[in-house]
């Protein structure tokens, strides 16, 4: 398995693997991604601005996310407290695995591999990412990947009449530790 930037060849695989999340999270009656978040224009914006990447394994991609550099406006409100200031951090946004492989581990894969990306740069300091407060599967994998919950972000642009929040982590971003020679 790799990770790498999306291509737009790898649009029609994204775009079902989002399509099968909403599936998904709706079957579990659980209210995110409903509507038209996220459409094609944000996955086509994604991918444009070099923020998606893919897990693969031969032509085949097993999962998706984004990371986008801060400020993101997203995270402008929260009840709460982060742990690092504006800028700093990079935000995890539109994770999803193939629902062909549910079961087989490819989020922490997925996670793992970002994150391992991200330590990299030694200018990233957090790394942030919110989800639904009934979405108990995201909370999990979230949580096993060290972040810490930080409070309440205000969901922007919701389709709820009633005003969404979700639930925010971070994770300090550690960089890499490079063996030291003999």
């Amino acid at each position: 398995m790799l990770l790498r930037r999306a291509e737009m060849k790898d649009l029609p695989q994204i775009k079902q693997i989002i399509l099968d999340g909403k599936a998904h999270l709706a079957a579990q009656n659980i209210n995110q991604w409903r509507g038209q978040y996220p459409n094609m224009d944000v996955l086509v914006h994604d991918i444009n601005n070099g923020y998606n990447y893919v897990l693969v394994e031969d032509d085949e991609v097993l999962g998706t996310i984004s990371a986008i550099s801060g400020p993101d406006m997203s995270y402008q409100t929260l009840d709460g407290q982060w742990m690092t200031e504006e800028g700093e951090y990079v935000a995890l946004h539109r994770v999803a695995v193939s629902a062909n492989h549910r079961g087989e581990g490819l989020s922490t894969k997925l996670f793992n591999a970002v994150l391992d990306e991200l330590s990299l740069n030694p200018m990233i300091k957090g790394v942030r990412i919110d989800t639904h407060q009934e979405n108990f599967g995201m909370q999990h994998v979230i949580k096993k990947m060290g972040f810490a919950e930080t409070g309440l972000v205000k969901v922007l642009n919701s389709s709820n009449v009633e005003q969404v929040y979700n639930i925010g982590y971070e994770k300090l971003n550690l960089p890499v530790s490079l063996p030291m020679a003999n």
